[in-house]
């Protein structure tokens, strides 16, 4: 999932726009499997500081399973991998997009969205 890249800071609201990559984009829904979900760091942006207890992806929380930091896209910054199971994604035929929400451990919120594939 890519969003904005930037850190957006305004008046009213403090919301970090964060890079999120999953792979593949093209999800079956009936699949007993998990999907890897990247939550990337930028220079205005440590995705280590993310608070895994409270992301959510398409409506489903992260697996117990497999988390990590890595740097996944070959930038030399630590990303952050999470996997999702995906019977539990609350993503229907025909959706063209999913997002990922949580908090930083200091407490701002992050969110980003990216397009995907649905297959039956």
């Amino acid at each position: 999932i890519t969003a904005g890249k930037e850190l957006t800071n305004d008046d009213i609201i403090l919301q970090t726009q964060t890079s999120v990559n999953f792979d593949p984009d093209t999800l079956n829904l009936k699949s007993k499997g998990n999907v890897p979900v990247a939550i990337l760091s930028s220079p205005t942006f440590d995705a280590t500081i993310v608070d895994w207890n409270t992301v959510v992806f398409a409506g489903a929380p992260p697996l117990p399973i497999g988390k990590s930091s890595e740097d996944v896209n070959g930038d030399g910054l630590l990303d952050v991998v999470l996997h999702f199971k995906t019977q539990d994604l609350n993503l229907q035929p025909g959706d063209t997009e999913a997002c990922l929400s949580g908090k930083t451990l200091d407490g701002q919120d992050i969110a980003g969205c990216d397009s995907v594939r649905i297959v039956k």
